[in-house]
């Protein structure tokens, strides 16, 4: 039996529609976990979730569609005296769609980054995937951003972002010195 898209994760997607989901109705979040094998995302799942008979049952990856049968002694304890499990960020799960929609592995994070700094600090991943997608000439897709946040979770200032292709990366160093949500940005190659 396959488990539905969505059902694996903990706490369960809040339904859109319904305006008092929050995270109060939350599944209480079990002690194992299991890994995609294709995309190697994470996902909370419980022996009960195997089923009540046999060894186990096929499972599928809300987020690749992989499909795989788990077993009940391959659920991997989570170490909650050290980590936390969190659910993926939607840029996150559009980033993996894509990659493998384009036939690459889920990992892939582009092949030409940039930096970009002077940065206000209530710019979002966003905001910056827009600007640099719209900005470049001729077009071109941002595989990933990623804005450098302090421990408060407050941004930095600054940002990486990362293009599939490096022709379009190199187009877009030309956005240096462009005005990007009231500031005026700087746009270079990383230092490393």
């Amino acid at each position: 039996v396959d488990i539905p898209p969505g059902a694996l994760s903990y706490p369960p997607p809040a339904d859109d529609s319904s305006p008092d989901a929050d995270a109060s109705s939350a599944l209480p979040l079990p002690s194992t976990y299991i890994t995609c094998g294709k995309c190697k995302s994470l996902f909370a799942i419980s022996s009960a979730d195997l089923g009540a008979h046999g060894k186990g049952r096929r499972v599928k990856c809300s987020v690749c569609d992989n499909s795989w049968y788990q077993s009940r002694d391959r659920l991997l304890d989570i170490p909650t005296q050290t980590h936390e499990l969190l659910p993926l960020p939607k840029s996150d799960l559009e980033r993996i769609a894509k990659n493998l929609e384009r036939e690459e592995s889920a990992d892939f994070a582009g092949v030409f980054k940039l930096y970009v700094g002077n940065l206000d600090w209530n710019v979002k991943e966003e905001d910056l995937k827009e600007f640099f997608e719209s900005g470049v000439e001729g077009g071109g897709e941002v595989c990933d951003v990623s804005i450098v946040r302090g421990e408060g979770g407050r941004s930095r200032g600054f940002a990486f972002v990362t293009f599939y292709e490096e022709e379009v990366g190199r187009k877009a160093l030309e956005l240096n010195g462009k005005e990007c949500n009231g500031r005026e940005i700087s746009v270079r190659e990383p230092n490393n």
